[in-house]
C-alpha cells in the first residue's frame, strides 16, 4: 500500500501543468552577480536607516534628560565594528565596499556628538582608548563595547589613539549624558515602533514612512515617553491585579481562565497610556529642536495608512486617530502658548511624580508600541 501511494504521488507530479512559452533560461553567473549587488544594496540600506535612526535620536535622547530620572548614561556618539560584524555572504560585502578588515573602526559617528566635536571620523581605526589596547579580530566590538563603557563610567574624559591615513592620532573626547534607552533597528516591513522599557525599537518599515525627521523624531519621541513615563511597568501592575482573579477561579471553581483576566487588565488605560505618550513625546521634540507644526498630519497620514483606527473602538489600545489628531494639536498650541509666555515647556505634570519612580527590571517581556 505504501509503495502504491508513492508511485501515485509520482504519477500525479509526473501530469502537473507546466508553462508552456520557450522561455530564457537565466545564466547563474549573471544571477549570481545580481543576488551580490542586491546584498549589497539591502545592507547600505539598513546601514543608513540605522545611522539616520541615531542621528535624529541623538537630540532627543540627550535634552529630554528631565524626563529620564535614573535612566542616564554617558555616550561620545560614535558606532564602531569589523568584518566579524557580519556572516555568510555579508562579510564579503563588508570586506570589498564597507573596507572593514580585522582591525575595529569607527563605522558612524553622530554630527554635533562629542566624538564629532573631538575631531573623530568614520574610517579612523581604533587602537587604544585611556592607554587600553583595543583588540582585533572576533569578538573585538563586543569586547571593546565592555571596555568603553567601563572607562566612560570612570573618567570625565578618554583618550583615543587611532591611525588615519597611516598616521596614529590623539583624540580628546569628553562624553555627554544621554537617557538610557538604546536605540535599535529592526528588519521587519511593517511601519511600527515599539518600547520595551528599557530600549526604542525602529522598524525599517517606520524607517521609510517617517521620510522626514521631523517625523521620525514624533515617533522616537513617542516611544521615549513610553519608556520615560514606566507605562510598561504599570501595565505589569495592572496586569497583577488580573492574575490574582484568575488564579481565585481557578482555585475556588477549578475553571481555567487561560489567563483572560491578566490579558484584560494589562491593557487597562491602554489609550490613556497612548495619549500621554503623543503628550510628552511632543514637548519631547520641541525642546530637542524639531519642527512639530505639522506633527498631527504625520499621525493623520497614520490614521489613513491604518483605516480600522479612524473609528472609536473602547477596546481598542490606542484611540481613534481623528481623537489623536484632535489632541496633538491642542497640545501643539499648548506649547505655542508657553513659549510666548515665556514659560519652561515642560507637560503638565508633578514633577515629583518624575523623581520618584524606580528603575524597571532589566528584562521586560512586555512590550509598548505605537
Amino acid at each position: 500500500m505504501q509503495k502504491f501511494t508513492l508511485f501515485l504521488i509520482f504519477i500525479l507530479l509526473a501530469a502537473c501543468v507546466a508553462p508552456t512559452t520557450q522561455r530564457v533560461k537565466p545564466n547563474d553567473a549573471a544571477v549570481a552577480i545580481e543576488a551580490e549587488m542586491q546584498r549589497e544594496i539591502a545592507l547600505k540600506e539598513v546601514l543608513k536607516n540605522q545611522n539616520r535612526l541615531l542621528e535624529v535620536g541623538a537630540p532627543i535622547l540627550e535634552k529630554s534628560l528631565p524626563f529620564c530620572v535614573d535612566r542616564k548614561r554617558k555616550s561620545i556618539g560614535i558606532t564602531f565594528g569589523n568584518k566579524h560584524d557580519y556572516e555568510g555572504e555579508y562579510q564579503g560585502i563588508a570586506i570589498s565596499k564597507l573596507g572593514l578588515g580585522e582591525p575595529l573602526e569607527i563605522t558612524y559617528v553622530i554630527k554635533s556628538s562629542p566624538a564629532a566635536k573631538a575631531g573623530l571620523k568614520v574610517g579612523d581605526i581604533l587602537l587604544s582608548v585611556n592607554g587600553k589596547n583595543i583588540a582585533t579580530g572576533k569578538n573585538a566590538s563586543k569586547n571593546f563595547a565592555k571596555t568603553l563603557k567601563k572607562e566612560i563610567k570612570e573618567n570625565t574624559a578618554l583618550s583615543f589613539e587611532v591611525i588615519r591615513n597611516d598616521l596614529n592620532q590623539l583624540y580628546s573626547v569628553t562624553p555627554i549624558e544621554v537617557c538610557d534607552y538604546p536605540l535599535i533597528l529592526t528588519g521587519d516591513s511593517a511601519v511600527n515602533a515599539f518600547a520595551d522599557g528599557n530600549s526604542i525599537y525602529m522598524t525599517q518599515g517606520m524607517m521609510d514612512f517617517a521620510t522626514a525627521d521631523d517625523e521620525l523624531a514624533l515617533v522616537i519621541a513617542h516611544e521615549l515617553a513610553h519608556n520615560a513615563m514606566r507605562h510598561i511597568d504599570a501595565k505589569r501592575t495592572n496586569a497583577m491585579g488580573g492574575l490574582v482573579i484568575d488564579i481565585l477561579i481557578g482555585v475556588l471553581t477549578g475553571v481555567d481562565t487561560q489567563g483572560m483576566f491578566t490579558q484584560n487588565f494589562a491593557q487597562a488605560h491602554s489609550q490613556e497610556f497612548e495619549s500621554e505618550a503623543d503628550y510628552v513625546g511632543l514637548y519631547m521634540c520641541e525642546i530637542s529642536g524639531y519642527d512639530i507644526t505639522d506633527a498631527a498630519y504625520f499621525w493623520r497620514r497614520m490614521g489613513v495608512k491604518h483605516p480600522g483606527s479612524i473609528e472609536q473602538n473602547h477596546a481598542a489600545t490606542h484611540p481613534s486617530s481623528p481623537e489623536r489628531f484632535v489632541s496633538i494639536e491642542d497640545t501643539i498650541k499648548e506649547i505655542e502658548r508657553k513659549k510666548t509666555l515665556g514659560e519652561e515647556l515642560m507637560p503638565n505634570i508633578d514633577e515629583n511624580e518624575l523623581d520618584n519612580r524606580e528603575r524597571p527590571a532589566e528584562s521586560q517581556a512586555e512590550r509598548i508600541g505605537f
